[in-house]
């Protein structure tokens, strides 16, 4: 692992970054940050997430941001390997898409941030070499209560060594904290609602909260809000999507009141 060393201005200004900084544009992911999607139960958030490992396994814009092509380690804690099949079959039938440069794991027990949890999770980065890891979901992969400052800070020292040593962009799914409602109408904080101890949302550079705009039958309408780029170097508005629940394709919409792909690049 190599040890840090402070650079003069000059030594920094001369210094080349890698070829490829962005993962997804914008600086909405680059190489070696962090991002989480997170929302309510049944807002089809590990549907994004297999969506956006292949998308960036095979370097396909993601509803417009372009991507590159990286490899890209998914690893799910929530369901058996035969749905995760069904899912990944369904979705490369649907979408057309055979990315080989990815890997799905499921396992309903081990935990990542314990001593053998970690071990086999870091085993597995150093055969695949991915450059980002997917971990779905949070609650479920980890063996910290994630309000307790304490174990969430050794959790994030875990990730970060991860980052460091493995040279990966990680990538968290995860839950919102219970909605607050009054007079039937539900009450959202932005990225307070992230449910866990605040220092998970400092440590993420970037946040996408997913609501569901309309439960409709195969149609599903969701919104994904950009509630933090810390690396941005403009406002990243939100984006209305589709996704058709018999084929698991993703569509972007369009209207009059939302701006046009090319306001997006």
């Amino acid at each position: 692992m190599n040890e840090f060393r402070g650079l003069t201005p000059d030594e920094l200004s001369a210094w080349t970054p890698p070829l490829v900084d962005n993962i997804i544009a914008n600086n909405i992911l680059l190489n070696q940050g962090t991002m989480c999607i997170y929302g309510a139960e049944g807002r089809f958030k590990s549907m994004l997430a297999l969506d956006l490992m292949y998308h960036i396994a095979s370097g396909k814009d993601w509803f417009d941001y372009k991507t590159t092509a990286m490899p890209t380690y998914y690893f799910q804690s929530e369901i058996p390997q035969h749905p995760l099949q069904t899912r990944s079959d369904k979705y490369r039938i649907g979408n057309n898409i055979n990315a080989r440069n990815c890997w799905l794991a499921t396992d309903l027990y081990e935990k990542l941030d314990t001593g053998w949890g970690a071990t086999i999770m870091e085993k597995e980065l150093a055969r695949c070499q991915p450059k980002v890891l997917i971990i779905d979901p949070m609650y479920n992969s980890f063996a910290a209560k994630l309000t307790d400052e304490s174990e969430i800070d050794k959790l994030l020292n875990r990730l970060n060594m991860w980052r460091k040593a493995y040279h990966c962009a990680i990538i968290l799914i995860h839950h919102n904290r219970k909605e607050e409602h009054a007079e039937g109408a539900a009450f959202h904080y932005g990225t307070d609602e992230l449910y866990g101890h605040g220092n998970i949302k400092k440590w993420l550079d970037t946040i996408i909260y997913v609501e569901m705009t309309n439960a409709g039958d195969p149609i599903v309408d969701l919104k994904l809000t950009f509630e933090k780029v810390r690396h941005a170097e403009s406002l990243i508005y939100p984006i209305d999507i589709q996704i058709n629940r018999n084929n698991l394709v993703f569509t972007r919409k369009y209207s009059n009141t939302v701006l046009q792909p090319d306001d997006y690049q």
